[in-house]
């Protein structure tokens, strides 16, 4: 029994061991030793029944170590409201995927290089008209020890949005919007806005938002204004795809505590404009808290007053 005991508890330890030096290899890679960048992130693409169409992306290594990469094809579609990408459903809006080709799919890169994919489209006669949608993926398999068991697996993706001439229908509606309540207490105002496609082809909806100053009609949030990295706070540019519906929120960053504006929600897109207005008031609670405790004071002293004087009064016998 004590020889069968030591004989599993041998072969655990060996397990052990086996899996520590096949893990090791990729344990050893550091954060930034390989990291793979594409560009662009995403293509707008016109498409023709029948004829051949050209493109290519840049993949780059902006790590410290040389890796070799592998290209592919994948259908995109959106997963929810959260527009969450989806890389595995095929429908009829994925059959771009069946018509690339690439004139290369195995790379090597060393660090700060980039290498240029260069892909083909053919579009069969019958393509139908409308949105078609697929990613072109860049995958790297990372190890120090190329006998390793264990590999690191790194993905870039870069999305194609194409579209075909024929039947295209761009067909929209706005099926939710939301203004800041009149009052805000302690809360950035913010706005919403939910437009579903009902058409066949994506398309993008200019979400912008602007706040006044009530009293002197001038712009304190501007729908172009930027962050410090320069990207736009106040105004969005969502793509719908077909058959979704999508929401955005666009919030009055950094906006003051206590005053009265004028919030203006501007909606657009494919031929319908939006416009709606809200008067906003914004009070910090500390403001709130400092008038109920005041409030409660005039009362507490009315009490005592009123007391006071039926106590001062004289009493008839």
């Amino acid at each position: 029994m004590l020889k069968k005991v030591t004989l599993v508890f041998s072969c655990v330890i060996c397990f052990l061991l086996a899996t520590f030096v096949f893990i090791s290899p990729v344990s050893a890679l550091e954060a930034g030793d390989v990291v793979i960048r594409v560009e662009p992130a995403e293509q707008d693409i016109s498409l023709t029944p029948g004829e051949t169409s050209v493109g290519s992306i840049k993949v780059q290594n902006i790590g410290r170590l040389d890796f070799d990469f592998t290209v592919m094809v994948r259908p995109f579609q959106i997963l929810n409201e959260d527009y969450d990408p989806d890389f595995n459903t095929d429908n009829n809006y994925t059959r771009l995927q069946n018509w690339i080709s690439f004139e290369q799919t195995d790379y090597n890169l060393a660090p700060g290089a980039e290498a240029e994919v260069k892909y083909t489209v053919d579009v069969p006669t019958d393509a139908p008209g409308g949105g078609q949608y697929a990613a072109i993926i860049a995958q790297t398999r990372s190890s120090i020890d190329e006998s390793s068991m264990m590999h690191t697996i790194s993905q870039v993706a870069s999305i194609l949005y194409a579209q075909v001439d024929g039947d295209t229908r761009f067909e929209g509606l706005l099926t939710n919007h939301h203004l800041p309540s009149n009052v805000l207490f302690g809360t950035a105002p913010s706005i919403a806005a939910t437009v579903k496609n009902t058409g066949n082809a994506d398309f993008r909806v200019t979400h912008r938002l602007s706040v006044y100053n009530f009293f002197t009609g001038k712009e304190v949030f501007s729908a172009d204004a930027t962050d410090e990295s320069g990207n736009l706070i106040g105004t969005a540019t969502p793509r719908i795809m077909p058959g979704t519906e999508r929401s955005n929120i666009i919030t009055w960053q950094h906006a003051p505590q206590i005053g009265v504006f004028r919030v203006v929600q501007d909606i657009s897109f494919l031929d319908e404009q939006h416009n709606f207005e809200q008067i906003v008031i914004l009070c910090p609670f500390w403001l709130v808290g400092g008038i109920i405790f005041m409030i409660f004071l005039m009362i507490l002293w009315l009490i005592l007053r009123l007391r006071s004087r039926r106590h001062s009064q004289p009493q008839v016998i």
